[in-house]
């Protein structure tokens, strides 16, 4: 297998493993532009997140949680974004993982924040 093949079948393998965070097109009335949604985990817990102190810990509600070393935020448009990006309160959902550590965080537009349970 060539170096191009692999690369390529890795990608490929990593699009297709990335289950509930890829997001689908919906659509939408005529003459409008698709508008992206995207399937949140039911499981997540919902919030209000304070901007990260870049101590490693985030505040979430009343809770003060500690971040797993490999977290990854996504904005309103599902795509990847630095912790330090954040410099507002904002509605997300979150995941922990086994040590309790906030390991996946969803920031939430204000029609999801409505619509979550």
């Amino acid at each position: 297998m060539d170096v191009t093949s692999a690369l390529l079948s890795a990608v490929l393998a990593t699009v297709t493993q990335g289950g509930s965070e890829q997001p689908a097109a919906a659509a939408t009335g005529a003459g409008a532009l698709a508008a992206v949604t995207r399937a949140l985990p039911r499981d997540a817990k919902k919030g209000v997140m304070q901007p990260p102190a870049g101590d490693g810990f985030l505040t979430i509600g009343s809770s003060h949680l500690p971040l797993a070393p490999i977290s990854r935020f996504r904005n309103t448009q599902n795509l990847i974004v630095m912790p330090m990006q954040i410099q507002q309160s904002v509605d997300v959902l979150y995941l922990t993982d086994a040590d309790g550590a906030v390991s996946r965080v969803w920031m939430l537009t204000p029609a999801e924040a409505a619509a979550w349970r």
